[in-house]
């Protein structure tokens, strides 16, 4: 037969409880208020942050908190990251294009050195390379691959700065005529804007 618990026990077990629950709902509100205070702190960084930025944060660590979770936490529509998720292949792609054709930028350039960014387009477009004079020109700008420029800047006048200024031997003036009667009417309003301070 089993024995019924005493009172004693259960108001100690019902004291328990309750300590227990106390201290629970402490350790709620505490990180309720943390929350709200790393939320406030990391909002304007949220709000500014690139959304290619937001979205790779939330790649990392989609498998230890979850998609949606994370979505709502950074303020960010669940569709737009995974068309993001979709697009990584092509930018993978994209960035191994941009490889390969750096390869062939360096192999033209180091054949002809004085060839800018026009004329290595026209080059790899000879061998059968289908690019563009701009994407060309981004991928020897990032790695700093120039033309070499044989023509030298023409600047003619150098202006000699201890120089004095020329004389003004014709006596020119450069101020306006007032227009019609419009010093009438200045003069006027001089006058009744004395009048009244007076």
């Amino acid at each position: 037969m089993s024995r019924r618990p005493r009172f004693r026990d259960l108001v100690s077990v019902v004291f328990e409880l309750r300590e227990e629950l106390r201290c629970s709902e402490r350790e709620i509100q505490n990180l309720r208020r943390e929350n709200e205070v790393l939320l406030e702190a990391a909002e304007p960084l949220i709000h500014h942050a690139p959304a290619r930025e937001r979205f790779a944060f939330i790649h990392a660590r989609r498998e230890r908190l979850g998609i949606r979770l994370l979505c709502r936490v950074l303020i960010t529509d669940l569709y737009n990251y995974h068309g993001w998720v979709r697009a990584e292949v092509k930018r993978c792609e994209r960035a191994y294009d941009d490889q390969r054709l750096t390869e062939l930028v360096v192999e033209v350039h180091t054949a002809h050195p004085a060839y800018g960014a026009p004329r290595v387009t026209r080059e790899l477009q000879r061998r059968g390379v289908a690019v563009g004079q701009r994407r060309v020109a981004r991928l020897m700008r990032e790695h700093g691959i120039a033309g070499v420029t044989r023509r030298r800047r023409s600047n003619l006048t150098k202006l000699d700065p201890g120089a004095a200024a020329a004389p003004d031997l014709i006596q020119r003036e450069f101020t306006a005529p007032y227009a019609f009667g419009l010093h009438r009417v200045l003069d006027g309003l001089a006058t009744l804007i004395n009048a009244r301070a007076t």
